[in-house]
């Protein structure tokens, strides 16, 4: 007795599928609920994009960036709330599919987690997981600021297991340079066109029309948060595509990167952000000290000598807006509004004198006044260390910057002393001269753990922890294609 089995055909099936998911797109639409009808248009996409990248993981690495970079402009211009849980999810996500992907034989270089960054980002983790015990912390305070409690870790563990190799990098840098240039020019829309509706809005609701639409300059932000964010990354980025641009040695590349270079130099200067010159000149200081050559060691001194004097002891383009703010940021003594940070920084340090734990994480700022009335809540946040200071106490800022400044100084020493490859000594320079002007702006701005600062930061610093587990991988290849040439030579 035959049996018949009985199946759906797969054009039929396929056929089923697109009709719902069309029902799907209709009903949102007519419920004018287009977030959930754009989604359902783009899962499809989504799915095929999710399969291939299972099949070679370390292409998360391109979507965990891209996703980061337009987080800020994702949330502004959706509406949408929580979409911080968005973010959280797909992270520990792509960390969820690495631990499947090893149990099922798949190669990690787990050993490369044995690090100052990942460990020490366990580390701060443990320590924020108790600041919940702390006797003047807010639960809800501690939940909203849960990414800074496992970014650093989950952040670094996730950029070291995926970013294995010396072209990987390379395809990052040049994605990188392409999200810079769309941020660019977005900020000219808004300099040379205005600011869209939405845009208005967020600057009237959120209270930044007071620092951005001032009398004399309208300080422009992009796609990101503010413009402090946005000037203190296109500094990085100057320094970033500048170095990297000086050392490449294909011209049409390093044109375009050069290029990308001074276009984000300007665009610094529109945010009108003083503190966002540090950049700059922090990544040229720690550039003359590490390129151990004498040529480039000496122009990057003289360049950077000659900044400072331009803007500390002469009065030349003053009559330029832009160049008169920037020199503000070089005579703080003149500055009102350096004389009230530092006014309110002793307001803080009195406060916490018998606080060595802070005050609770998500305490500090004026933002941070829907958790509650207090001294913490009153005084701006002009400062990521600050902030860090005021909500973790003396015993978690030593712990972050000893965290930071361990790893940045494990990088360079690497760069200097141990690193092989030319080509790769010369990009991971260039990310350890742009992440160390941005860890000095860090001081006198509050961006350094904002969308998508925070997480670009960690994942710069966690290339820089896995340089020498590249440098060995560049090396080999090197010594393969060698040795494939002899070997075609000799049957030639």
């Amino acid at each position: 007795m035959s049996i018949k089995r009985s199946y759906i055909s797969s054009p039929t099936l396929t056929f089923a599928i697109l009709c719902i998911g069309l029902g799907c797109i209709v009903a949102a639409t007519l419920r004018q609920n287009l977030a959930i009808a754009a989604l359902v248009a783009v899962l499809p996409a989504l799915l095929c994009i999710l399969i291939l990248h299972l099949r070679k993981p370390e292409r998360f690495i391109f979507l965990l960036f891209i996703f980061n970079y337009f987080f800020t402009p994702l949330a502004r211009y959706s509406r949408q709330d929580g979409l911080s849980v968005l973010s959280d999810v797909i992270w520990w996500s792509v960390l969820l599919i690495i631990i499947i992907q090893t149990a099922l034989r798949y190669r990690f270089p787990w050993k490369q987690a044995a690090n100052i960054l990942t460990i020490g980002g366990a580390a701060l983790a443990v320590y924020c997981l108790m600041e919940v015990v702390n006797p003047t912390a807010s639960l809800e305070a501690w939940i909203y600021s849960r990414g800074f409690i496992y970014n650093t870790f989950l952040v670094s563990l996730i950029t070291v297991l995926l970013a294995t190799s010396y072209k990987q990098i390379g395809r990052l840098m040049f994605l990188f340079s392409l999200l810079t240039l769309i941020a660019i020019l977005k900020g000219f829309w808004q300099k040379f066109i205005g600011f869209d509706a939405i845009e208005y809005d967020v600057l009237m609701e959120s209270g930044m029309y007071k620092t951005h639409l001032l009398p004399q300059i309208t300080r422009y932000f992009s796609i990101f948060t503010d413009a402090g964010n946005y000037g203190s990354n296109m500094g990085f980025t100057c320094v970033l595509f500048g170095i990297t641009g000086l050392f490449s040695k294909k011209p049409g590349l390093k044109t375009y990167y050069l290029c990308v270079s001074a276009l984000s130099l300007y665009s610094m200067f529109t945010t009108g952000t003083r503190g966002a010159i540090v950049v700059p000149l922090g990544g040229l200081l720690l550039f003359a000290l590490i390129s151990k050559n004498i040529r480039l060691m000496s122009a990057a001194t003289v360049g950077g000598i000659c900044i400072y004097v331009f803007f500390a002891f002469t009065y030349a383009g003053e009559s330029n807006y832009m160049i008169r703010r920037m020199r503000t940021a070089f005579r703080p003594n003149k500055d009102a509004s350096y004389l009230v940070r530092k006014q309110n920084r002793q307001k803080l340090a009195e406060y916490l004198r018998n606080k060595p734990f802070g005050e609770g994480l998500g305490l500090g700022g004026v933002e941070a006044r829907r958790f509650g009335n207090r001294l913490t809540t009153t005084i701006p946040n002009d400062s990521t260390y600050v902030k860090i200071w005021t909500e973790t106490g003396i015993v978690g800022i030593i712990l972050y910057l000893l965290i930071y400044a361990g790893s940045l100084l494990w990088g360079c020493y690497y760069i200097m002393f141990k690193v092989r490859n030319d080509e790769l000594r010369h990009l991971l320079t260039a990310l350890a001269c742009g992440v160390f002007g941005m860890m000095l702006s860090a001081y006198g701005n509050a961006f350094f753990t904002q969308f998508p600062t925070g997480i670009m930061m960690i994942m710069f610093l966690g290339i820089l922890m896995n340089g020498k587990y590249i440098d060995e991988r560049l090396t080999i290849e090197k010594q393969q294609a060698l040795l494939t040439a002899t070997k075609k030579d000799s049957t030639l």
